[in-house]
């Protein structure tokens, strides 16, 4: 046992490094998938549901009406996901207004669904700012089909490569 250990002690940690993060990648897309599974709108009015993305990458996006940088770049991400009509690509936008005029009035610029600014500014938008690793807005984070993070500062990716970088994997 201890010849063993000797021997292959280095791989066996590594090995063991390995097993955590992948128990830990499951459980954070299980958590991911979890606070995402609530009910969208879109300007119109329509509800979606998660399983209306079935199969998206889904882009994350938090910003508020009263952020310039906020401002300067949802055009950016507008221009994008208009690129991208069609394909497997979603937007949710996540509010961080500080109230729900304004939100609405930022959201009406928006051709894609968002969170209701409630859960937005509540529990479950906090929880997805911090399960996503953002620390300022605007902020994207790139989700692929299977709840994955493939990108959690993915703003940077979109405004130097637009459309063209999809899904703008980190």
């Amino acid at each position: 046992s201890s010849g063993i250990n000797a021997e292959y002690g280095d791989t066996i940690s590594i090995m063991k490094v390995f097993i955590v993060l992948a128990l830990c990648a499951v459980a954070s897309s299980a958590n991911l998938r979890s606070l995402l599974d609530t009910t969208y709108t879109d300007v119109s009015g329509r509800s979606y549901t998660l399983s209306d993305f079935r199969g998206k990458y889904l882009a994350l996006y938090h910003s508020a009406s009263w952020c310039g940088p906020c401002r300067r770049f949802t055009p950016n991400l507008i221009n994008a996901y208009n690129a991208l009509l069609g394909r497997n690509f979603q937007v949710i936008w996540i509010s961080k207004d500080r109230n729900s005029r304004d939100s609405d009035a930022f959201f009406k610029k928006m051709p894609w669904v968002r969170m209701s600014f409630n859960e937005g500014r509540g529990t479950r938008g906090n929880e997805l700012f911090k399960l996503t690793n953002q620390r300022y807005i605007p902020a994207v984070t790139i989700v692929d089909p299977n709840f994955r993070i493939i990108n959690d500062q993915a703003r940077s990716d979109i405004e130097r490569s637009g459309s063209r970088g999809f899904p703008w994997r980190d």
